[in-house]
């Protein structure tokens, strides 16, 4: 009873030592968990901001990209058209566009045309000369369409009319005979600053850009109002679809949606692209401005939301889980200490025993393996250097294995192979060893005594293989027979003692099998008998 007591005392000692320190591990390790998921959670939702605003200046740089394109467009065709007169005509306004492949090169552009401005005195004359050379709005080798009277009514004292354009659609056509001074009063106006204008325009159900740029014979607008007014020849205009250049620059940014708004003082319009998520990010990059006109281009991109909420960062989660882990099973080791040292040894020690065990024996039968085998002749050999014992080795082949395992399965073989391993204990002094060498090869190592000699033993252990072995149920009983090769006196290496025990089983096989045969050096073994049971 006081043993018992005094047990318990020590375990309650070692218990209150080692309780403390498994929860101050539990603690420590779950705050450290909570602090290492918890920055990873920033670094993942800062990455994640970083990219989205790296993203978004990439977008807005692709669309300033293709704003510039447009203006240099402008600029070309309108040092074209100021450099040669004929340019002003429809054809050969045509011919150029067509050669700069503008269509192609820029597939927002839905409509560019020349405008001239028409004063009403000479209104007639205009559509004398429009009903001799048209305007083709869709290229110039394509037929001429125009209409007789100008849009809307005409009563003006001036008309801003085209004198030449290309379209690339039905839908995009302009009537030849519209007034577009009449649309957008601010042309005039622009004539006189200088300055291109910005206007939307809904086209067909869908919401476009007119741009138009005041044209001079001089190239850069002169200095003062009179001078500009003298020098003007027309209206270089474009219709643009905005959409065409926000997709081309959402290329390789799936989950980006934008707003592309173009403000001037007295209108504003939105050119949006992708459903905006709840929550989402933002960023407002300005992509152009054009300060004379009061004209810029301001673009909003938009992302899901990121937090650095813990819970909703997987790869966080995942730290933090692992983190928990780690610490409850430091806690629990700690615990397992305290309560089942004794216990936990006992168990690495079996499991040692048993990975020790299957290390060193055969798996089929359970007999000792060829490492465990020389292991065990090394020490036999060791033991009769110092006793008048000799050492002896048995070689023992199956006759016919192979046959057995072609005709019959190899479970049947299998089944063979664990029976002879049997018969082979049970035959032998309990201090012999037993091994299986490889396939149907087994061995038994003997201490060479005067109680019982050799090759006494090799004939009893003939006669217990003859016996026959039941391998397949319900199938006779089948016969087999082994061949023994015998090698035994003063060995100092087991390689020597199993070379010359190999040596007499191929003796044997040549004798005729079902025999055994006792080593002897002057015996020749031919190629024919090694190969006598392959």
């Amino acid at each position: 009873m006081l043993a018992l007591r005094h047990l318990l005392s020590a375990g309650r000692t070692r218990l209150g030592i080692w309780l403390p320190l498994a929860l101050l591990i539990l603690l420590v390790g779950l705050t450290w968990s909570v602090v290492l998921a918890q920055s990873l959670a920033n670094s993942e939702a800062k990455n994640a901001r970083d990219a989205f605003r790296f993203a978004s200046d990439e977008i807005a740089s692709s669309l300033k990209l293709s704003i510039s394109h447009e203006e240099d467009l402008v600029v070309s065709t309108s040092a074209y058209v100021v450099r040669s007169p004929a340019a002003r005509t429809p054809v050969a306004f045509d011919r150029w566009i067509e050669s700069v492949e503008a269509l192609r090169r820029f597939p927002e552009l839905e409509n560019i045309g020349f405008t001239v401005l028409v004063p009403a005195s000479r209104l007639a004359a205009f559509k004398a000369h429009e009903a001799k050379d048209p305007i083709r709005p869709f290229g110039a080798q394509r037929p001429g369409a125009w209409e007789a009277g100008v849009l809307p009514s005409e009563g003006r004292s001036f008309y801003c009319l085209a004198a030449a354009g290309t379209a690339r659609s039905a839908e995009a056509y302009m009537p030849v005979g519209l007034d577009y001074c009449a649309l957008a009063p601010t042309m005039m106006y622009d004539r006189d600053a200088g300055a291109p204008s910005y206007a939307p325009i809904t086209l067909a159900g869908k919401t476009t850009l007119g741009v138009s740029t005041p044209v001079y014979s001089t190239g850069a607008p002169p200095g003062t109002v009179v001078a500009r007014r003298r020098a003007f020849l027309g209206w270089l205009g474009e219709l643009l679809v905005p959409d065409v250049v926000i997709r081309r620059a959402l290329e390789g940014h799936p989950n980006i949606a934008v707003k592309f708004s173009f403000s001037l003082p007295t209108s504003h319009v939105v050119f949006s692209h992708g459903g905006i998520p709840k929550g989402a990010m933002t960023d407002t990059p300005v992509v152009h401005s054009v300060p004379e006109a009061h004209a810029r281009w301001v673009l909003q991109t938009f992302m899901p939301g990121v937090t650095s909420v813990l819970f909703n960062r997987p790869n966080a989660m995942l730290r933090l889980l692992a983190g928990v882990l780690l610490t409850l099973l430091a806690s629990s080791f700690i615990l397992l200490l305290a309560t089942g040292r004794r216990r936990a040894l006992a168990l690495v020690a079996a499991k040692t025993a048993e990975l020790a065990h299957l290390a060193a024996h055969d798996p089929l039968t359970g007999l000792p393996n060829r490492t465990l085998v020389l292991d065990r002749a090394t020490q036999l050999i060791a033991r009769h250097m110092r006793h008048p014992e000799l050492t002896a080795a048995l070689f023992i082949d199956i006759d016919g294995f192979k046959e057995v395992n072609d005709t019959m399965g190899h479970a049947a073989g299998d089944r063979l192979l664990r029976t002879v391993a049997e018969r082979l204990q049970a035959t032998v002094r309990e201090q012999d060893t037993v091994g299986r060498m490889s396939g149907d090869e087994f061995v038994v190592l003997f201490e060479a005594t005067s109680d019982e000699p050799i090759e006494a033993l090799a004939d009893r252990l003939n006669r217990v293989l003859r016996e026959p072995v039941l391998l397949t149920p319900g199938a006779a009983p089948v016969q087999v027979t082994a061949s023994i090769g015998i090698a035994y006196g003063r060995y100092t290496t087991p390689d020597e003692l199993l070379r010359d025990a190999d040596m007499a089983l191929y003796q044997a096989k040549g004798a005729g099998r079902d025999r055994h045969v006792l080593f002897s050096a002057s015996a020749e073994v031919t190629p024919e008998m090694a190969a006598k049971d392959i």
